[in-house]
């Protein structure tokens, strides 16, 4: 019985020695040229005087690909690790040209804060006001440029009549507006030729603002910075991404649509892929909230190096 046990213990070490020599010989697991099996063994002892044949089961668990033009599982690890270590990270994008080299002396550092729907800008939004940005929220300003005073308000019963004036107020009515705008593609272009330069001017002064009370960063949160080209107009852009699905799950969830109809909604805004362009830090949102604030603390602290003069609050 010892004899058959200590037997047993041979036969075991050499297979787990086995497997690892292999996994060590190919760096990690590669579909095309080494096959990881990941041996179970099943043994039966019986307290008899006559034991019965020791039993080996061998159950490749990982089997070897006949695709040669496939990449490796090496590769298609190494590139996803190497995408998800580039998140909060700064780097150049010669394509998209920013505001010149940041003087403190003639106001804030500009950060432009964009994604597409449900990617979680709000939430990286918070995040920087917490480590002491100046907040602009373009939405807020965007329903301040249609209340009468402004040049914008006076551009848009021109354009598209005084029936968009509320009953109740002077103010334009957005829900007489929207249907208009919405229906008609080069009506909603004149819209924007007409709010867009309103609401940014809004956040100059905002920005001077800020400057007046002492802070050195804004974040600038703005859905439409690239349809309306603001992020030629700060210092670096910030983007927010999630995943599609993940995106109209959130919508469905937060605004209460079918799917379908947040499916529409997600399609209808510009891509991940063209928000990452334009980019300057990319931040995912698709995991824990922990996650999130590890890219905002990453991308923060470069920005302070960087410029060199902004100091964080923290």
């Amino acid at each position: 019985m010892r004899r058959e046990r200590k037997r047993l213990r041979c036969v075991v070490q050499c297979l787990a020695s086995s497997a690892n020599s292999k996994i060590k010989g190919s760096q990690m697991l590669s579909l095309g040229s080494v096959v990881l099996g990941i041996t179970l063994v099943f043994v039966c002892f019986f307290p008899l005087q006559n034991l019965n044949p020791l039993v080996i089961h061998v159950i490749n668990i990982i089997k070897p690909s006949n695709d040669r033009g496939s990449p490796s599982l090496e590769a298609k690890m190494s590139s996803s690790d190497e995408r998800r270590s580039m998140l909060g990270k700064y780097r150049d994008t010669p394509s998209s040209p920013r505001l010149p080299k940041w003087d403190p002396s003639t106001g804030p550092y500009l950060v432009g804060l964009t994604g597409c729907i449900a990617s979680g800008k709000s939430s990286v939004f918070k995040r920087l006001i917490k480590r002491g940005a100046f907040p602009v929220d373009c939405d807020k300003l965007g329903h301040s440029a249609y209340k009468p005073g402004t040049s914008a308000y006076k551009q848009l019963i021109e354009e598209f009549g005084k029936e968009i004036i509320s009953n109740e107020s002077e103010e334009i009515n957005r829900k007489v507006l929207g249907p208009i705008v919405f229906s008609d593609p080069k009506k909603l272009e004149r819209l924007n030729e007409i709010v867009w330069p309103e609401i940014w001017s809004m956040v100059e002064d905002k920005v001077k603002q800020a400057f007046v009370e002492g802070y050195s960063v804004c974040v600038v949160d703005a859905a439409v910075m690239l349809r309306a080209s603001w992020h030629t107009k700060v210092h670096e852009v910030w983007v927010t991404i999630a995943p599609p699905s993940e995106a109209v799950r959130r919508v469905v969830e937060r605004d209460g649509l079918s799917e379908e109809a947040a499916r529409r909604r997600t399609s209808a805004q510009p891509s991940n892929k063209e928000y990452v362009e334009h980019a300057n830090v990319v931040i995912s949102t698709q995991w824990e909230p922990s996650y999130t604030e590890r890219q905002v603390e990453k991308a923060w602290n470069e920005m302070v190096k960087r410029t060199d003069t902004i100091k964080s609050p923290l």
